[in-house]
């Protein structure tokens, strides 16, 4: 849950910033604001395509089409039969544009399901010119067609007896609640922070039009849409550099990074799964990463102030920063003890039987047949800890040398134990 409210927070920030400094701070003059905004949707775009994130480029693309179409009518709001008609159908269109870009995923730009996107917009904007035009049922200035007044109609429909607190079409902003909520279900779901992102930046690509009759706050809306859109690929960077994709859990880089934090007193565990690479061929690697997304689980509610991290492979490592050795040990044992009373459930198509040492408490399966009866197996982990002066240790590096010794003497021992360095 916190992780996911950081996702929504960092996107939420870059609206604020945008709102304060091209409104309220007034760092930017009022004629220059759209131009800001412009190259904040340029810069993301930039950003948006190098780490290939293409489908934020549709989204970007309807910002900038609001704020152009904003930007036609002036101080004075939307005026005339184009007025009339562009900004409200806009208003319309625009969410479920914008949902449709997000569904289509990453999948480059020159392929055929965002070309098709694209395709259609483009369909879209010629059909709403040509109804603002009058062209298609040949109205005249002072009598709307009746296209334009079915456009006005539909944004002007409102089923709820009070006004709507918001200058949107009722349709337009229900599907933007919609939307911003299905975008938000999703990220937390999938742990996403590209649909967090996409999700503020509707809200905000809506405000464009809300701000319609002013362009520096439209403006202000717009950029901060645009780096809403972008803001998630710092978290995806930070996520990609230190965080370990399989398990979840902070990564290598993550755990040299914070070795170099630690004070004179702490405690650094490595744990290595017993007997997994025969888990691995008798099972395969797709139950194997499954069992390792379950220790890691279990690992990472360790307690007594330890951080658990995937080392590589089979392994990992838990620090406890301000713990010595020997207290630690109580809780490295707790969990170890909550790994091995699990159990590990495999599916019945997969092959069996369990690899040496473990124990199958349901169901048989003889040699390298597949087994069709499900079956838990006992999953173990050993451990070794250490801690500054373990082996004459002295520096962080040199424990974790310690903690990997003491981990090999547990293997030694008989696994499925905790061993001090």
């Amino acid at each position: 849950m916190i992780r996911f409210l950081s996702f929504v927070a960092v996107p939420l920030a870059m609206v604020a910033l945008a709102w304060g400094v091209l409104v309220w701070l007034r760092v930017v003059p009022s004629a220059l604001a759209a131009w800001a905004a412009y190259a904040a949707m340029l810069l993301a775009l930039l950003a948006c395509w190098r780490f290939r994130r293409t489908r934020v480029v549709l989204p970007l693309g309807l910002v900038a089409l609001a704020l152009w179409v904003c930007g036609l009518f002036g101080a004075g709001g939307p005026v005339g039969s184009l007025g009339r008609v562009v900004v409200p159908a806009v208003g319309l269109l625009l969410p479920l544009n914008w949902l449709a870009a997000a569904l289509a995923g990453d999948r480059g730009v020159v392929t055929r399901v965002p070309l098709t996107l694209a395709f259609v917009v483009s369909l879209q904007a010629l059909a709403v010119l040509l109804v603002a035009t009058g062209v298609p049922d040949g109205s005249v200035p002072g009598r709307p067609g009746a296209l334009q007044t079915l456009v006005q109609g539909a944004a002007l429909w409102n089923p709820l007896p009070w006004a709507l607190p918001v200058r949107l079409p009722f349709f337009g902003a229900l599907c933007a609640v919609v939307g911003m909520g299905w975008l938000l279900l999703r990220a937390a779901r999938d742990d996403s922070p590209m649909d967090a992102g996409l999700a503020v930046g509707l809200g905000a690509a809506m405000g464009v039009l809300h701000f319609a009759a002013f362009e520096p706050r439209a403006a202000a809306m717009a950029a901060g849409a645009a780096l809403a859109c972008a803001a998630p690929l710092a978290q995806d960077s930070y996520r990609m550099a230190f965080l370990d994709e399989l398990t979840r859990l902070p990564g290598r880089r993550s755990l040299l990074a914070d070795m170099q934090t630690l004070g004179g007193r702490y405690a650094v565990a490595m744990a290595d799964v017993d007997h997994f690479k025969k888990f691995n061929d008798t099972y395969g690697h797709d139950i194997g990463d499954e069992v390792l997304r379950m220790v890691a689980a279990h690992l990472g509610r360790v307690g007594g102030g330890g951080r658990a991290y995937r080392y590589g492979g089979e392994e990992f490592t838990i620090l406890f920063p301000r713990r010595e050795p020997a207290g630690a040990v109580e809780h490295l044992d707790a969990v170890r003890e909550s790994i091995a009373g699990a159990g590990f459930v495999v599916r019945a198509d997969k092959p069996g039987p369990p690899p040496g040492g473990g124990e199958r408490r349901r169901g048989k399966a003889a040699g390298g047949a597949r087994s069709r009866t499900p079956g838990t197996v006992t999953v173990t982990i050993s451990m070794g800890v250490a801690g500054p002066g373990s082996g004459g240790a002295a520096s962080p590096a040199e424990v974790l040398k310690q903690a990997d010794k003491a981990l090999y003497k547990a293997k030694k021992n008989g696994r499925n134990r905790v061993e001090k360095g």
